[in-house]
């Protein structure tokens, strides 16, 4: 039988997500704290306007010669996704007419723009006959399809007159990006307490924080993860997240809004991934369940990293989507 992921509407409720009360005259106001966009019930948070330090001081752990300090103002508030764009709302958008129960593949339907965490593995390199994956994160996505996804998403918000005045969905710039992520907290983390503090390196709540880390495959969505102070889950885990900018040097003075270069070669990707290490004990001490995390590089709030903005075969590189102030570039925001 042909289906669209529509039919798995209640998998939705195991992440917590459910239909909001019309809000939208707060929200073109930002005024809504809570919003969900009607087209595709994605959740969203209103981040306030305000100003942060982005970057790394030279003593962090695992620091990054690119991770330079320096301040930062995000001069307007905007909405950023409560998680990384689930593969039903990507297929629901771009592919509505795929046959998604009838398709059954070995390695990954990437070539028909699906995700490769897209049915459950019965082993490594067998997904025939496993579940769908519909509210684990869509990845094996270009830049410019996480674009045309986001331009779409404004096509029919814009024509239901329910976008405030000059916003758009777009990806987030790297500063929003970071600004959201900190959510307030000025460590390594998006978690409160100290990175040197033993007892809460192996807390609950700083374990919690992370998605997924080493296990080999994407997970649902929030998960049974803890999120930041501002409602957002996997910003550390999960998938990269594609940002609006080109990878470049930081300033070093104060800016305001900053959207990146002019021009690149690779594009920014933040929140580190599925694919890295989860525990890293101390020397001498084996990996095991209650040794100490004393550090997860990628997953920083200030860790960058890049990728070709064509590669379209990571099962590690999704997105998140913000409705903010429009950029004024030619590659960015087409109509």
């Amino acid at each position: 039988m042909k289906t669209t992921l529509a039919a798995t509407c209640a998998l939705l409720l195991a992440c917590g997500i459910a239909p909001a009360a019309d809000n939208t005259a707060n929200m073109k106001k930002l005024k809504a704290e809570d919003w969900t966009v009607p087209t595709l019930g994605m959740q969203m948070k209103l981040i306030p306007a305000g100003t942060f330090t982005m970057g790394s001081p030279e003593g962090e752990i695992e620091r990054i010669e690119d991770e330079v300090q320096h301040e930062v103002t995000i001069g307007r508030p905007f909405y950023i996704g409560v998680y990384e764009v689930m593969q039903k709302e990507y297929y629901d958008l771009m592919l509505p007419d795929y046959d998604h129960e009838s398709w059954q593949y070995s390695r990954g339907p990437i070539h028909d723009g699906c995700a490769f965490f897209y049915r459950d593995r019965n082993h490594y390199s067998d997904f025939k006959g496993g579940e769908l994956l519909p509210t684990n994160p869509m990845e094996c996505v270009t830049w410019e399809e996480a674009q045309a996804f986001c331009r779409e998403l404004t096509k029919r918000e814009k024509k239901a007159g329910r976008l405030p005045k000059g916003y758009v969905f777009r990806l987030p710039t790297e500063a929003e990006w970071e600004y959201a992520c900190r959510a307030g907290t000025t460590g390594p983390y998006n978690v409160k307490g100290e990175s040197d503090d033993e007892d809460y390196l192996k807390s609950e709540e700083f374990i919690e924080t992370f998605a997924n880390v080493a296990s080999g495959s994407t997970m649902p969505v929030g998960g049974k993860r803890l999120p930041n102070a501002w409602g957002l889950y996997d910003m550390h885990g999960n998938v990269f997240e594609w940002c609006h900018d080109w990878y470049g040097p930081y300033p070093t003075g104060k800016v305001a809004d900053p959207v990146g270069p002019p021009e690149g070669k690779k594009r920014v990707a933040r929140g580190g991934c599925l694919n890295g290490p989860a525990y890293r004990a101390p020397a001498g001490v084996s990996m095991r369940a209650d040794a100490v995390i004393t550090s997860i590089p990628v997953l920083r709030s200030a860790s960058r990293y890049r990728f070709d903005p064509t590669i379209d075969f990571y099962g590690i590189l999704g997105f998140r989507v913000v409705l903010a102030p429009a950029i004024a570039t030619a590659d960015s925001d087409k109509d």
